[in-house]
């Protein structure tokens, strides 16, 4: 079971080096430095533990052997009051950095550490994806895919079949472009043979060959009949599907903001261009439905109207009758909503548009996909990704060279191996250890209950600790769970589950009532700034404060998970 760096680094090495003796000397390297021991016999103890650490080792031996349930091992990290405070993580980073004399050994890990020092003021959406990611807490998962190369295998032989099949149904004009192209995928496909600057040649004309592709097949086809036409009603199908943002963007936002009069003005500058086309469309017959569209005031949909009940019926043919009758009567109904109207709209051109053109079409689908691709490219070239030939290289000649991947954990560990073979500063030495095992002990919790269990990634004044919890559930909605203990106000407990890629609801627990009518007062503020973003709130509750271990084996318990820490059993 690969659960520690220990145990992964050991079996890393044993497929990358071929000479045993060097394999025997690495593991003895690494099973004397890791904190963690490598053999399940060595967790066997009798003493009972002291602190966290020895309790952390002892319950990932339990974990390996299955000598204990997940869900034991859970409750244990939930109630041991060796847990309760585990201290500020950011803070204790800071204070390391400040404490550890500057050296050239450990230069690297220092500027490292520094890097990871982020005030929460400094944070925006891709720092803190990157802070998530290099927290420590995927470490080992991240240092098998990037010295197997696996990720990477796998998006470029997914990225070649797709790219076959696109090109697949292109013209004979570009067939020379498509013979070089399948000469540098199928170099590709052998990646793992590349240094990164050959991969990144290889990527860089494969890309730069594809754009050429297209504009030669499109250039070749040459130009459709109702390209504009069909790009406004793929704008109408946007704004379309952007109603119920808009809507909640109306409630959140001053009024003076307009924003259903902004949204109002630019579908209807949609729906006048498109009814000057529909003379050429042979659309006449749509002209008083666009009309009595441009006539409304709000163009923002209107709560649909619920269907009627089915009548209450002995046989099941007799419902399945009722049912087909209600879905007939339905489909002849003329549009009950602003949305259907607009909806009606745009599919009748389009169906109209591939009837009377349907390279229009072919052609905005084919460009779409190859954006698609493109992006897919562009997004594998990356010196980083291709570097897990030297690293495992290096690895070789020295097991505990991991800050090479700038992972928390893989940095704490080389420092930790530093601190502990020079003896001269205990202090240093306890705070990295200390700040290893909060790491293994969010990896076990993440392991045990089946999420994603994370420190606060970034300092915050005013903040004493806290952790975030994050999984999937098996309804597709996507769950985080925050916890806080905040210096003047207490603990703070928040569930925000995410559906249908834009919908979240909330509930917050304070354990102060003060905090809580702050929070009560700046709902509107946090609804605007989730709007800001594409979301939209749906139910928000302030709910009485329970303890955040009753919460977590309330709710975290029996979950499978579909994302977060790799641990292979």
């Amino acid at each position: 079971m690969d659960i520690s760096t220990t145990s992964l680094l050991a079996n890393q090495l044993q497929t990358l080096d071929p000479k045993a003796t060097a394999k025997e000397n690495a593991t003895k390297i690494i099973q004397d430095t890791a904190n963690i021991p490598l053999s399940l016999t060595a967790q066997k103890s009798t003493t009972t533990p002291s602190n966290a650490q020895e309790v952390i080792g002892q319950l990932l031996g339990s974990a390996v052997s299955e000598a204990k349930s997940k869900s034991t091992i859970f409750e244990i990290l939930q109630n041991n009051q060796l847990f309760k405070n585990m201290g500020n993580f950011a803070e204790d980073i800071k204070n390391l950095s400040s404490i550890v004399k500057m050296d050239s050994t450990i230069a690297q890990p220092l500027a490292l550490l520094q890097i990871f020092s982020k005030s929460i003021d400094q944070i925006d959406t891709k720092i803190l994806q990157t802070q998530v990611q290099n927290s420590g807490v995927f470490f080992e998962s991240k240092l098998a895919n990037i010295v197997t190369q696996k990720g990477v295998q796998e998006s470029i032989q997914t990225l070649l079949s797709e790219l076959q099949t696109h090109l697949e149904g292109t013209s004979k004009a570009i067939s020379p472009l498509a013979k070089e192209i399948t000469t540098i995928m199928d170099r590709l496909n052998t990646s793992q043979d590349l240094s990164s600057k050959e991969a990144q040649t290889s990527l860089k004309s494969l890309l730069d060959l594809f754009r050429q592709s297209v504009k030669q097949e499109i250039a070749g086809e040459g130009v459709a009949t109702f390209k504009s036409v069909y790009q406004n009603v793929q704008k109408l199908n946007y704004a379309i599907a952007q109603m119920d943002l808009i809507h909640s963007k109306v409630e959140n936002y001053a009024t003076n903001m307009k924003v259903e009069e902004h949204f109002t003005t630019q579908v209807k500058v949609l729906l006048e261009m498109l009814k000057e086309n529909l003379g050429a469309l042979q659309l006449d017959e749509l002209q008083p439905q666009i009309d009595q569209l441009l006539k409304k005031e709000t163009l923002l949909k209107e709560p649909s109207t619920e269907a009627a009940p089915l009548p209450l019926t002995e046989g099941l043919e007799e419902v399945i009758l009722a049912t087909k009758t209600v879905q007939e009567s339905k489909s002849s109904m003329p549009p009950e909503t602003v949305e259907e109207a607009l909806q009606m709209v745009a599919n009748r051109i389009k169906q109209q548009i591939e009837i009377l053109d349907s390279k229009t079409v072919q052609q905005a689908d084919f460009l779409d996909k190859s954006s698609a691709l493109e992006q897919k490219i562009h997004a594998l070239i990356k010196p980083e990704l291709f570097v897990g030939k030297t690293i495992a290289q290096k690895l070789s000649l020295d097991p505990t060279d991991v800050e090479l991947l700038s992972d928390m954990k893989g940095v704490l560990t080389k420092l930790s191996d530093h601190l502990q073979a020079s003896g001269q500063n205990k202090e240093a030495l306890e705070i990295t250890n200390r700040l290893l095992t909060q790491i293994e002990y969010h990896q076990l919790v993440s392991y045990v209950s089946s999420s994603t269990h994370l420190y606060i990634p970034f300092s915050w004044d005013g903040l004493k600790g806290g952790s975030m919890m994050m999984k999937q559930s098996s309804d597709e909605k996507f769950h985080c769970q925050i916890d806080l203990d905040l210096e003047s106000y207490g603990k703070l407990n928040m569930m925000l589950v995410l559906s249908g890629e834009k919908y979240i609801d909330i509930t917050i627990a304070s354990q102060k009532k003060e905090l809580g009518e702050k929070i009560t007062q700046q709902l509107t503020k946090l609804k605007r700034a989730l709007n800001e973003v594409g979301l939209i709130t749906g139910t928000v509750k302030m709910l009485e404060y329970k303890d955040v271990s009753v919460v977590k084996n309330d709710y975290f318990s029996g979950e499978k998970l579909q994302f977060g820490i790799n641990i292979k059993i």
